[in-house]
């Protein structure tokens, strides 16, 4: 037996290292974790807590509690905020900055979502996409809101510029800023409607659930810090004392980018 106990220790002890090895690189970090939030890599069975600074992998599967919610930002700029009892899939990313392409689609679930999506990207492969059971909700350059509840799914344009592709089976319609869609059990999307006046609760809740007020500079520079600090541990012998040695320079934090909801009458810095 305690052949047999030391054998297997030696086989999960490779089988760790080998994992490790093989980790494959992150595309995003979460910034800021508020409540009960689990992911669940892929390969994997069993979900694990997520908190703030952690990285975040292609494939994973992002599940928050009641009460609970998360965001997170992409290396290309996009930042995604999960609302409370919402489950995603980063079913797919592909960032190529010599390029200038990035693709990345979200699996909703179930659940509410809000996305921004800043840079431009001017390949026409480039895009940025949130899939739910019946929809496809496509943006570029702008900020909006997703949500998916067993029948129902709806968008919502919260940003200053840009549009959102909405669309259901062969229905396409077009959210400029300032406008929403619902569809339900399947339907095409609604006639897009302004968000004020009166305007469906499920929109205003929708947009409230995934708010994260965060000091997303602070949260950047923490991320900064923390790459830096992994960068001088990886120091090769005989790199000069202090444990300081010629590598790339990190980039800077970036600063808050997260524009205002557009009915909560706040100005953009």
């Amino acid at each position: 037996m305690r052949v047999l106990a030391a054998v297997c220790g030696i086989f999960l002890g490779s089988s760790t290292v080998g994992w490790a090895q093989q980790r494959p690189e992150s595309i995003g970090d979460a910034i800021a974790v508020h409540g009960v939030v689990s992911v669940m890599h892929a390969g994997s069975s069993v979900p694990a807590p997520l908190t703030a600074r952690q990285p975040i992998f292609a494939k994973d599967t992002i599940e928050t509690g009641g009460q609970s919610k998360v965001k997170a930002l992409f290396h290309d700029d996009t930042m995604l905020t999960m609302g409370p009892q919402t489950r995603v899939e980063l079913a797919e990313y592909l960032h190529d900055s010599d390029q200038h392409v990035r693709r990345m689609t979200v699996k909703l679930l179930h659940g509410t979502v809000r996305a921004l999506v800043e840079r431009t990207f001017d390949e026409r492969d480039s895009t940025f996409v949130v899939q739910t059971g019946t929809a496809r909700i496509t943006a570029n350059t702008t900020y909006c809101v997703v949500w998916s509840h067993e029948q129902e799914t709806g968008a919502a344009n919260i940003g200053k510029s840009g549009t959102v592709s909405f669309m259901v089976g062969d229905r396409l319609v077009r959210l400029e800023p300032g406008f929403y869609a619902i569809t339900r059990a399947g339907k095409p999307p609604s006639t897009p409607e302004p968000i004020k006046g009166k305007t469906p609760s499920v929109v205003g809740h929708a947009i409230i659930e995934t708010e994260v007020k965060e000091d997303i500079g602070s949260s950047m520079k923490e991320l900064a810090d923390k790459e830096i600090e992994e960068e001088l541990r990886a120091c090769p012998p005989g790199s000069p004392p202090g444990g300081i040695c010629p590598r790339t320079t990190p980039p800077a934090a970036l600063s808050p980018a997260t524009p205002p909801a557009v009915t909560s009458g706040a100005k953009r810095r």
